[in-house]
């Protein structure tokens, strides 16, 4: 397998830092830049020394994937993992850190395979009590970790197990390549998280999906996927599995092929799911805390972050999901209902990564973006998003005061721009969430005595356009649909009083 040269570059600089004394190395790399592509390029390179290397992951898709790897490097390997055939023999063994950590230190019905490298994908994950401590039994073999996202939840650095970093190209690097697709940011909602408790450095799990699992916030994902994102293939990224297979039904309510999958699932079905994901069978995929890490799906073009989280590392690894390219997919779609993009700022921006494991990544300006999610406001009139004051600084118009959640009436979406994080056009709607909202309004009509006709001026002036649907029929008005009359009834109102005035 050729390299690309960026990924020679990186493999070398691996091998620099060790020839600099730098016994345990992290390697970051962006998601689609080929981390396991560079680290079987270095296991080749200890192999053809003559040395012993052992591949660690936590999950099977993870072990898949290197597998498939060194057998594209022909170099034989052994796998140490469930319902897999030892074959120790091997220099080269790719296992499941909880597999070895059952046969090789709990039980001890078999001896830990010889390493003088130890790989640790998902490297992030070393400071668990299980890496800590096969680390600490190959005290005297190198360590390369592998990451996207070299931090701890609380954004601190992993410079208690690595005393050096090599960086690959970033995700923005990347994009302009080619090599990962560019993203489109929209922010319909941002939730209100006032009172939540940390955990870990990020938000406590129970309180969140309290918070997030609401039949309002709920609807608002799946309004707002219709109107940007239908019929596309989706990831959704829930706070709980309750949400998360809420989230699934209400996709399925609305006629959408839709799974729910989380760590629980029995791993016949989770692959029978991910097969469907794949082929198309099923469009959208409601997950938690499951598709994060070690799932490749280049045709996913959708993500949506129902999950908030004040972690960089987690935002980044959710996003990553969806940037992979694919014959025909130009952009990568991200549908924020968590306030991430405000707090994170967007995946393609330059991230000063840093061993340092005493001080959080950027602290005080993440700080600053903390506070500012919680009076983050999207203009009605302009669609600016701003803070610290309930007045446009752009438009002037004076925002309401919100309730506990935030509502969406008609929140016309538009793509939020990266400079400026306004929204500088509005949304075109998907043709079959228009042709659905012509039905609605036509059964509006039906229900209260209205002629077709005003049917057909509200279309008009929603979609400035005329409605061209000769078949449509006239169906029950959705929840949304009544809001969005209601708000046109008070507008008209407030129109007539202001007149009279």
């Amino acid at each position: 397998m050729e390299l690309r040269q960026y990924q020679k570059d990186a493999l070398n600089n691996i091998i620099r830092s060790h020839r600099r004394g730098n016994k345990n190395v992290l390697l970051q790399a962006a998601t689609g830049s080929g981390k396991t592509v560079m680290a079987s390029a270095f296991v080749k390179h200890f192999v053809e020394q003559g040395k012993k290397v052992l591949f660690l992951a936590h999950r099977r898709e993870l072990i898949t994937q290197c597998s498939s790897k060194l057998d594209a490097f022909g170099i034989k390997h052994g796998i140490i993992m469930a319902g897999s055939s030892a074959e120790f023999w091997y220099d080269v063994q790719v296992a499941s850190i909880d597999t070895l950590r059952s046969r090789s230190i709990t039980n001890k019905h078999e001896e830990l395979p010889k390493a003088d490298l130890v790989i640790i994908d998902e490297a992030h994950r070393c400071l668990s009590n299980t890496y800590l401590k096969l680390i600490r039994l190959y005290k005297d073999a190198h360590i390369l970790g592998l990451t996207a996202t070299p931090v701890r939840s609380d954004g601190r650095g992993l410079g208690h197990i690595f005393s050096d970093m090599v960086q690959a190209p970033s995700i923005g690097w990347l994009i302009k390549q080619g090599s990962l697709v560019k993203a489109t940011y929209y922010a319909p909602t941002i939730p209100d998280l006032k009172g939540i408790q940390s955990s870990m450095g990020d938000y406590n799990s129970v309180q969140l999906a309290e918070r997030m699992d609401n039949p309002q916030l709920v609807g608002d994902v799946i309004s707002s996927w219709k109107k940007i994102a239908q019929g596309k293939k989706t990831i959704v990224f829930a706070t709980s599995v309750s949400h998360s297979m809420n989230l699934a039904e209400s996709f399925v309510d609305m006629g959408i092929r839709a799974a729910h999958i989380d760590g629980t699932t029995d791993h016949d079905e989770r692959e029978r799911v991910l097969s469907e994901f794949n082929s198309g069978t099923i469009q959208v995929i409601c997950n938690c805390m499951v598709l994060t890490e070690g799932f490749d799906c280049p045709p996913a073009e959708v993500c949506v972050l129902a999950r908030p989280t004040k972690s960089l590392g987690m935002y980044i690894q959710m996003v990553g999901r969806v940037l992979r390219p694919h014959p025909g997919k130009e952009h990568a779609t991200i549908i924020d209902h968590s306030g991430a993009v405000y707090m994170h700022g967007f995946v393609e921006d330059e991230v000063k990564w840093s061993l340092d494991p005493k001080k959080p990544l950027s602290i005080q300006e993440r700080k600053e973006q903390r506070d500012k999610e919680e009076t983050m406001i999207i203009c009605d009139g302009c669609f600016t998003a701003y803070s610290g004051s309930n007045i446009c600084p752009k438009c002037g118009h004076v925002a309401e005061k919100k309730s506990k959640y935030v509502e969406v009436i008609d929140a016309e979406l538009g793509w939020v721009d990266k400079a400026t994080r306004t929204v500088k056009k509005k949304l075109t709607y998907a043709p079959e969430f228009r042709e659905e909202f012509y039905s609605m309004l036509l059964g509006y009509c039906a229900m209260r005595g209205y002629s077709t006709g005003w049917a057909f001026h509200t279309y008009k002036n929603r979609f400035k356009e005329l409605p061209n649907y000769s078949n449509a029929e006239a169906t029950k008005p959705s929840k949304e649909c009544r809001n969005y009359i209601k708000h046109l009834q008070i507008k008209a109102a407030m129109s007539k009083k202001n007149k009279r005035r």
